[in-house]
Order: structure tokens, then C-alpha cells, then sequence
């Protein structure tokens, strides 16, 4: 039988290299997970649930979450299914994500429960393969309607937006700030209104944010 100061090297051994919270590596480099993936007025995550980040990540800060209990599967928050950013891997055939993203069936938004268990439980290494593309192509635009902003600004984001560099907010952009700030504070699902002067300005300072071109 092993003993248990056998079984304490064992588990010291298997946490060097950044994994020794949650028990498993990150494939995607020694960044390690994380336990603060959750965002104000949109997600929290479940008992176990590690953020695991891109460590490539080409961009200041990720829309897309990759969580996982037990470094094999994970799910993305927000789920990646029907996500206009993937639409090239899903047309061309040739392109590398393509059997991916054909694999998990992330070409159309869900359409049934069994749809929903496959796109949450991706092999981990692709659903960072998925986070890493769908972040180069992250860029938010006012919708074509001009009613609103895609992709949809998450709370926790918009606040950040709202104080960043201290720069002033025009009172269309503050009006829709407070508007988030008081969704927040009151636990409440923020699906603000962020149409006119204000959403334009607040997509100028959300891609600013994540340090899109």
C-alpha cells in the first residue's frame, strides 16, 4: 500500500509547473487556471469550475472563457455555437479548425439538448484551439440596425469600458454606464439598451479595452 507521505510527494510532484490549484495543466502554455472566471451581471461559474485561459491569447483580455473540472473537457461562456466569428472555419473545408469546429457541431446555434451536452464538453485542447481563433476575430461593431451591439458587451466589460483612462464619458455613454453599474449593483442580468451616440462610443472604448486595432 502506498503510504501517505508517498501519496503527498506524488500530488507536490503533480502540482509543479502552475498546476498546483486545480490539479491539471493548461495545454495552451504555463499561464495556469484560474478560479475568478466569473463576470459581474453575467456568469458564475459552477463548484470546481477553472477558468482556463488562452495563454496566447492575442489580444489584452478574453470574451471567451474555456472552464473545465477535470482537464479534459470544458465549456466556453459564451457558448461558441453559431458565432458569426466562425463562420470561415465552418465554410472552408480546408481550413485547419474546420474538423473542430464540424466536431462539436459549432457551425449553428444548438438546437436541442444533446446538441447543448456536446458543445460543453469540447476536448479542452480545442476549445482553446476555438477561444484562440474566435479572439482573432473579435470586433465590436454597432449593429447594422442600429439598435444594439454585437457581440453582446458583457456587464463586467462595459464598467471596465465606462472607467477606462479615466477618460470622460459623453452623457449618452454615461447614461448607459449608470444604467449597467445599477443592473450590477442589484444582481440583476444586464441586457442594456446601447443603441445611439452612447453604444457607438461605448464600441469605440470596448475595442480599445481589448486592444483591437
Amino acid at each position: 500500500m502506498t503510504s501517505l507521505v508517498a501519496r503527498l510527494a506524488a500530488a507536490v510532484a503533480l502540482c509543479l509547473g502552475g498546476c498546483a490549484q486545480s490539479g491539471f495543466a493548461n495545454p495552451s502554455g504555463t499561464c495556469g487556471t484560474r478560479s475568478d472566471g466569473g463576470r459581474a451581471g453575467y456568469q458564475a461559474p459552477g463548484p470546481g469550475d477553472r477558468w482556463v485561459p488562452d495563454c496566447q491569447n492575442p489580444l489584452q483580455r478574453e470574451y471567451w472563457r474555456a472552464f473545465s473540472q477535470d482537464g479534459d473537457t470544458a465549456y466556453v461562456i459564451p457558448r461558441p455555437d453559431g458565432a458569426p466569428e466562425l463562420s470561415t472555419p465552418c465554410t472552408d473545408a480546408d481550413h485547419g479548425l474546420h474538423p473542430v469546429v464540424v466536431r462539436y457541431q459549432l457551425c449553428a446555434a444548438a438546437e436541442s439538448a444533446a446538441q447543448v451536452d456536446v458543445i460543453n464538453h469540447i476536448d479542452l485542447s480545442d476549445a482553446l484551439q476555438v477561444t484562440h481563433f474566435l479572439h482573432t476575430q473579435l470586433q465590436f461593431v454597432v449593429t447594422q440596425d442600429g439598435l444594439g451591439i454585437q457581440p453582446f458587451p458583457i456587464p463586467s466589460d462595459v464598467l471596465d469600458a465606462c472607467s477606462l483612462g479615466g477618460q470622460s464619458n459623453s452623457p449618452e455613454l454615461e447614461s448607459i454606464c449608470q444604467s449597467v453599474r445599477d443592473a450590477v449593483s442589484g444582481g440583476i442580468e444586464m441586457r442594456g439598451d446601447y443603441t445611439g451616440p452612447g453604444g457607438a462610443e461605448l464600441v469605440a472604448r470596448l475595442n480599445q479595452l481589448y486592444g483591437i486595432p
